[in-house]
């Protein structure tokens, strides 16, 4: 049994968007609180998309992995 809700493509996309984010913060490319709110938030996508699964994909009931046909 699989826990992943999130499809390959999705889970590469999370991956670039919160490394882009976390090295935005790191280099200063943004001025003042948004630094630090890319800082933050930046591991939100990073991990989801290293992990494979979305809380928010799950508590909505939504997923954008393919479903493999059970072998019965």
């Amino acid at each position: 049994m699989s826990f992943q809700n999130l499809a390959a493509w999705d889970r590469a996309v999370r991956v670039a968007v919160g490394s882009l984010m976390l090295i935005a913060g790191w280099a200063h490319w943004v001025p003042g609180v948004w630094d630090v709110a890319l800082l933050i938030f930046g591991w939100v996508p990073l991990a989801t998309g290293l992990i494979g699964w979305c809380p928010v994909y799950a508590m909505l009931g939504f997923s954008t992995r393919k479903q493999r046909a059970r072998d019965s």
